[in-house]
């Protein structure tokens, strides 16, 4: 993508272009599970929202949902994605909040990821040594 200076070099921004932006930032937990995704693939991102600046930028206000409510990363998330924003072409602000009222849940994640993730669990599946029940030693009569 060529880069666009100078007066209106906002118009180039689209939600489209955050959320790819966005899904630079890797999940931690998505990369310990074996298949690294970024925050719009792991269906973090709610709402992405533009507002002019008056002097020919744009603010840029991005509303996440974690993973699981109690995630230590917060910050880290919130730290990334203003850097990362502020750095594109015209944009003059960003305000990053966090959405208490939504509930992730696997439904959240893009269909081409959730492939993968399924596909990833099933090879790990198939690698487990056959599981056989063992007698307790309780069960077993001596001779």
């Amino acid at each position: 993508m060529s880069e666009v200076t100078g007066s209106r070099a906002w118009e180039v921004l689209t939600e489209a272009r955050v959320r790819e932006v966005l899904n630079e930032i890797v999940d931690p937990c998505s990369s310990v599970a074996g298949v690294p995704a970024g925050m719009d693939d792991m269906g973090m991102i709610n709402e992405v929202r533009f507002t002019d600046d008056g002097a020919d930028g744009r603010r840029i206000g991005v509303k996440i949902t974690l993973t699981d409510p109690t995630c230590m990363l917060l910050a880290t998330f919130v730290n990334e994605t203003r850097i990362r924003l502020a750095a594109l072409p015209g944009v003059t602000g960003v305000e990053v909040s966090l959405d208490h009222e939504t509930e992730w849940t696997e439904d959240r994640l893009a269909p081409h990821y959730r492939q993968r993730l399924e596909e990833h669990r099933a090879k790990k599946r198939r690698r487990l040594l056959p599981l056989t029940p063992v007698g307790s030693a309780r069960n077993r009569k001596e001779p």
